[in-house]
This record gives C-alpha cells, sequence and structure tokens, in this order.
C-alpha cells in the first residue's frame, strides 16, 4: 500500500477510476485471442487479435480443447501426420519386396519339384514304349518310390523355406511396429510439450495483461484525484461567501485532509481488489496447469498401452 502526501493529491483525477470498474464486466475470450494480447516469440502466432475492452483477464478460462486448436499445435499434428504416413510408405515398400522375395523362393522350389517329377515319369513313359508295360513293372515300381521319396523332400524343403519365411516376415513386423510406437511415443510427447508451452504463453500474456490494467487503473485513479482536489481548491478559491485570506486557506487546508483520507481509502481499496484479482488469475492458472499436466499424464499411458496392445496383436506370420 503507497502512501500518500498533501502535494500528491495536486498531481493525481475523482470518479473516473470507478468507471474504470465497467471494463470489469465478464466475457468470453478464446485462447487465441489472449495469446495474441501481444506479440509472441512462439513460431505460427498473430499478434493482430485484440482482447475487447469489456473483457476481464481474471474470466478468461484456458481449455486443452481450446489449446489444440492454436496454429503452432495444429501445425505440429500436420507435420507428424506427414511423417507417419511416410514411415507407413516405407514400411509397405519393404513389405512387399519381402513377399516377392519369398514367392519367388517357393515357386523356384516347386518348378524344381515339378521339373524332378516330370522327369521321372518320363523315364517310365519311354521304358514302357521300349519293352512293354509287362517287362516295366520293376522299373515302373522303382520309379514311384523315387517320386515319392523326391515329394517327401519337397515338401520337407518347403516347409524348411516356409519356417524361415515366417520367421523373417515376423521379424520384420516387430521391427516395423516398434520403429513405428517409438514414432509415435515421440509424437505424444512433442504434443504434449506443446501444449504446455502454449499454455504457459496465455499464461504469461495474462498475468502481464492484469498488470497493465491494474497500472492503468491506478493512474486513472490518482488522476481523478488530482482533477478532484483541483476542482475543490478551485471552488474554494472561487468562493466569493469567504472574506479573508486566513478563512480561505483554513478552508483549503480542511479539504486536503478530507480528500487525504478519502483518497487513501479509495487507493486501499482498490489496491486490494487487484490484489484479489491478481490472487485468483494465479489459482486458476494453477488449477489450469494441473489439469493440463493430468491430460497429458493419460495420453502418455494411452500410448504405451496401445503399444503394448500392438505388441500383443504381433502373431508369426508368412505371406507365401
Amino acid at each position: 500500500m503507497e502512501r500518500m502526501s498533501q502535494s500528491d493529491i495536486a498531481d493525481v483525477p475523482n470518479g473516473s477510476w470507478r468507471g474504470a470498474r465497467g471494463n470489469t464486466t465478464k466475457a468470453r475470450v478464446t485462447p487465441q485471442s489472449s495469446f495474441d494480447l501481444q506479440p509472441s516469440s512462439m513460431p505460427g502466432l498473430s499478434s493482430t487479435n485484440e482482447m475487447g475492452p469489456a473483457a476481464h483477464v481474471t474470466d478468461v478460462s484456458i481449455c486443452v480443447d481450446d489449446l489444440k486448436q492454436m496454429k503452432p499445435y495444429l501445425k505440429l499434428i500436420k507435420k507428424q501426420n506427414k511423417e507417419l504416413y511416410a514411415l507407413k510408405r516405407k514400411h509397405a515398400k519393404v513389405q512387399d519386396m519381402m513377399q516377392k522375395c519369398h514367392c519367388t523362393q517357393v515357386e523356384k522350389i516347386v518348378v524344381q519339384h515339378d521339373k524332378e517329377k516330370l522327369t521321372l515319369e518320363k523315364m517310365v513313359e519311354k521304358a514302357v514304349r521300349k519293352k512293354g508295360e509287362n517287362d516295366c513293372l520293376e522299373l515302373k515300381k522303382e520309379i514311384e518310390t523315387k517320386v515319392e521319396v523326391v515329394t517327401t523332400d519337397h515338401k520337407a524343403k518347403l516347409r524348411q523355406v516356409v519356417g524361415i519365411h515366417t520367421q523373417e516376415w515376423s521379424e520384420l513386423l516387430r521391427c516395423q511396429n516398434a520403429e513405428e510406437q517409438s514414432l509415435r511415443e515421440q509424437h505424444v510427447l512433442q504434443q504434449c510439450d506443446t501444449l504446455k508451452a502454449l499454455l504457459t504463453s496465455l499464461q504469461e500474456q495474462q498475468t502481464q495483461h492484469l498488470k497493465l490494467t491494474h497500472d492503468r487503473q491506478s493512474k486513472e485513479m490518482r488522476a481523478n484525484q488530482a482533477k478532484t482536489s483541483m476542482e475543490n481548491s478551485k471552488a474554494i478559491s472561487q468562493d466569493k461567501t469567504i472574506r479573508n485570506k486566513a478563512e480561505r486557506e483554513r478552508r483549503i487546508r480542511e479539504l486536503n485532509s478530507i480528500n487525504t483520507k478519502k483518497f487513501l481509502e479509495e487507493r486501499k481499496r482498490l489496491a486490494m481488489k487487484q490484489s484479489k484479482e491478481m490472487e485468483q488469475l494465479v489459482k486458476s492458472q494453477k488449477e489450469e496447469l494441473e489439469k493440463l499436466e493430468k491430460f497429458n499424464e493419460k495420453v502418455r499411458d494411452m500410448q504405451q498401452m496401445l503399444e503394448l496392445e500392438a505388441e500383443m496383436d504381433l502373431r508369426p506370420a508368412a505371406v507365401v
């Protein structure tokens, strides 16, 4: 509480600071507009919006949904979506290459088996044409045994190759999922940090705006008080009913004493009002920050849960 002297009265305007009270009417102000009260160093923010004269900074609430509509956050989400899309395209190309490679290997094994089987069958047909079917029964039985061996070996080799392919495919999916989840986790942290930075910047501007409002109210009060003091002194000086100089000086001293008490009381009430407004703002900002921290924690927990679910969904698989 500042002290006030007699000379202070003459420097300072009554009543118009009460008019300034009218400027405390509650009004809804979006975070974008309050964020733009003054130029910000954060990219993507404009300083062209202005808070309406009837809006009171302590009545402005900032919620997470409002923060998400701000340009820096929207710009971040757009950038992250591009990164995720690019990663998925990269993964799809690698998967396509591996599928083609696996299919080619299996096709070669099948072709080799068919070729060997066909060679044995042709041997039987050739022998039958030369010696007759009755003389080739033993050879035919021998060839059939070889065909069974070739088929058994083919199936065993095919199972082995498919097993290797399954391991390769599963490992690829595991690595790609880990890379994707790592990117998603990074994105979530970036989103949380951006929301907190936006809220902090908005709150700093709220506090600065309230301080400027308080300074303006104090200056207006001092000016109005000075104006009142001068008008009262002038009225006494021009009062023709006062006959002598001593009486006039006595009346002026008496008026100054009354005005001093009155002005000090007005300043005290204004200081208490401003102190309460600042306390309310600090309390509100603390609650907003706590809500954002809980929201960010919930988002991080959700991302971890999704990551675990994605890992559990991975099963050994092969594309043949």
